[in-house]
């Protein structure tokens, strides 16, 4: 469901303006070349005008820059917007340090999404590549996701409404990050959501329509807390809440939980993301609809004490697997022996199971 919302904020894939030529690596260089990708996650924030800059240690003033068909500065520059990733290339800059900056203007302050640390052309290194980054649209990182569910009613907008799960910052409400989301995505009546890039903070989630011609929002659904991440919880699942065409309707369902302990015949190994899930049958695309991470800090005598909250009505499977963030490969080593059905905003208690860590 990961797709960029375009037409609320269209972000240009025309190539900028190129000039001058490379230089030499040789230590006789007085200027040089600097390029790479910067890949851009998270749900798109409303900001079009993207740039792409190199700028001094401790400066917002860039020294070049370029932008989707425009070169701000003497120099070359390019900056190609193609999906998710930005390729940036400068030429002829002059000998020195800069940090690389991704950006947008309010007025003329730089707002940025990425910014590198410092990065040297000298004449014995003026050929600088593969000078790569990680953003998002909802800025600067430490990252987290939020997972959840919305429970839809009515009849689908036409084509010419997008529809969106929407992520407003608590303290900017106004700014809502927008995950498009389409009537394919329909499973039974709901649509799931795993949002991932999205920087620490509060947010208010919810699933809106937009009419680019009037530009009017509309609220079909949103969750009645804010949902925060952060470096404690920066994964948080179960954002469920209800949503009609026909509007709001308001109260979020009464949810359950699932509780219960995990008997472990070793240590957790250390350095990995391990995690006790609840999960749909068959699974959802994503995250689990709940889900705590664990470590060997939480295990008490071999027993790893557990609840998972935010469980809409309906029947789960329940394991403990450790995830790879690199290869988006999870290992399962324990999983309670048949479904879990929970409904009535009910604990369900005693889903007591083993877990093998040799499996790790």
């Amino acid at each position: 469901m990961k797709q960029l919302l375009i037409g609320i904020v269209i972000l240009s894939l025309v190539g900028m303006v190129s000039c001058g030529g490379g230089s030499s690596s040789s230590p006789q260089a007085t200027s040089g070349n600097i390029s790479g990708t910067l890949t851009v996650g998270g749900p798109i924030n409303g900001a079009s005008d993207l740039l792409v800059g190199l700028f001094p240690p401790g400066s917002t003033t860039p020294t070049l820059s370029a932008d989707a068909g425009h070169v701000t500065s003497a120099a070359a520059g390019t900056a190609i917007l193609t999906g998710r990733n930005i390729v940036y290339s400068f030429s002829e800059v002059p000998l020195a340090t800069y940090d690389v900056g991704l950006y947008f203007l309010t007025g003329s302050t730089p707002t940025f999404l990425y910014r590198s640390g410092d990065i040297a052309i000298t004449p014995t290194a003026a050929v600088l590549t593969n000078q790569d980054g990680a953003a998002s649209f909802t800025g600067p990182g430490p990252y987290g996701t939020i997972s959840g569910v919305t429970q839809v009613g009515g009849t689908w907008p036409d084509a010419s409404q997008l529809v969106f799960i929407g992520f407003a910052p608590q303290s900017q409400p106004q700014n809502i990050y927008q995950w498009l989301v389409a009537q394919s995505q329909l499973n039974s009546g709901n649509i799931y959501f795993n949002v991932d890039k999205l920087a620490y903070g509060t947010y208010i989630v919810g699933l809106y329509g937009y009419d680019p011609v009037s530009h009017n929002v509309t609220v079909f659904g949103q969750l009645d807390n804010p949902v925060t991440i952060s470096a404690t919880t920066p994964d948080v699942a179960g954002a469920n809440f209800p949503s009609n065409f026909a509007g709001d309707p308001g109260t979020d369902p009464l949810l359950n939980s699932i509780a219960g302990t995990v008997t472990l015949n070793g240590a957790l190994p250390d350095g990995l993301f391990i995690y006790v899930a609840a999960n749909t049958i068959p699974p959802q695309q994503g995250a689990p609809p709940s889900a705590v991470q664990v470590t060997q800090a939480n295990v008490v005598n071999g027993k790893l004490a557990y609840t998972l909250p935010f469980l809409a009505d309906g029947s789960y499977s329940v394991s403990i697997f450790s995830y790879d963030v690199n290869t988006h490969t999870a290992t399962y080593f324990g999983q309670y022996s048949t479904n879990v059905a929970v409904s009535g905003g009910q604990t369900t208690s005693g889903i007591d199971f083993t877990a093998d860590v040799t499996l790790l």
